[in-house]
């Protein structure tokens, strides 16, 4: 082989390695908007992931065995902290924008920066965003979700579940399981068939349905501090029932044997008696608000 001859062939090999390596690459991270990674997972995976300044969206792929994580900013990537890693089945991400200093003024709409999550339908899950929606369907498990100033649209969640909004509306559809759920401001509006419950809001409205089928089990709580609360029960509902409405007024529609009802001027609202021969006890309460409570 000639000298020349040579030298062409050292530099296509060093071109074919650098089109390898930078196709390698293009796994984590395609453009400087884009980054994606799969991480493969041998049993019931554990999921951590907080997120800021982005909408956070989270969904099942069913049996697959590998958790996907997808970013795209219409910003630099370099503008966020991204960290993540794995250990075993358990996956830790970090998606949030780096702090500035002195004055910043961002004329981007958040919605089009998001993480998007494709996981098995079973895992355990703790996911948090700081200033983002969220929105989580078709998952099971032990499942805390957290939104500081976003809205939560859920759908389809099972298992133990604990949701928290600082700031936002929260919707949880055709749920199964037991439930805490708390909102700070922001109206909650919940249905599903549970077999307890313990629902907050401290500003904001709050509907509540309990599926046909469905039985509490354990001692269960609805109240809202500045708010109306309507809750809808199947026609067979049994509960030891305590209503209470500090600054507002009382409408049960329900068979409900009463033991005490108190409506004196100044007093506020009280209602306590069984519904259905009695169960387990739900006490509902309002600080400023009416309750109403009726059958499906």
């Amino acid at each position: 082989m000639s000298s020349a001859s040579r030298l062409l062939y050292s530099l296509s090999a060093m071109t074919a390695c650098a089109i390898v390596l930078t196709a390698t690459q293009g796994q984590a991270q395609s453009t400087d908007h884009d980054w994606e990674k799969t991480y493969s997972i041998a049993a019931k995976p554990s999921l951590t992931i907080e997120t800021g300044d982005s909408n956070l969206k989270i969904h099942s792929c069913g049996d697959c065995k590998a958790i996907n994580v997808k970013v795209h900013t219409d910003r630099k990537l370099s503008d966020y902290r991204l960290e993540e890693s794995q250990s075993g089945d358990h996956v830790s991400f970090l998606f949030k924008e780096k702090p500035h200093i002195g004055v910043h003024v961002s004329w981007h709409n958040r919605g089009e920066t998001y993480v998007e999550v494709e996981t098995p339908g079973t895992l355990d899950l703790d996911a948090k965003t700081s200033d983002g929606n969220l929105s989580a369907s078709d998952l099971q498990g032990d499942l805390q979700i957290h939104t500081g100033d976003g809205s939560a649209d859920l759908d389809n969640l099972r298992g133990t579940i604990r949701l928290k909004s600082s700031d936002g509306n929260m919707t949880l559809q055709n749920a199964a399981g037991t439930l805490e759920a708390r909102s700070s401001d922001g109206h909650m509006k919940v249905d599903g068939n549970f077999s307890a419950v313990q629902l907050h809001t401290s500003d904001g409205g709050l509907d509540f349905a309990l599926a046909d089928g469905a039985r509490l089990t354990a001692a269960s709580r609805i109240e809202s501090s500045d708010g109306t609360v309507n809750i809808r029960v199947p026609h067979d509902f049994a509960a030891d029932l305590d209503i209470s409405a500090s600054d507002g007024h009382i409408d049960c529609s329900l068979p409900l044997t009463m033991d005490h009802y108190d409506s004196r001027e100044g007093s506020g609202n009280h209602m306590h008696g069984k519904v259905n021969a009695g169960s387990v006890p739900l006490t509902i309460h309002t600080s400023d608000g009416n309750v109403t409570i009726s059958q499906l």
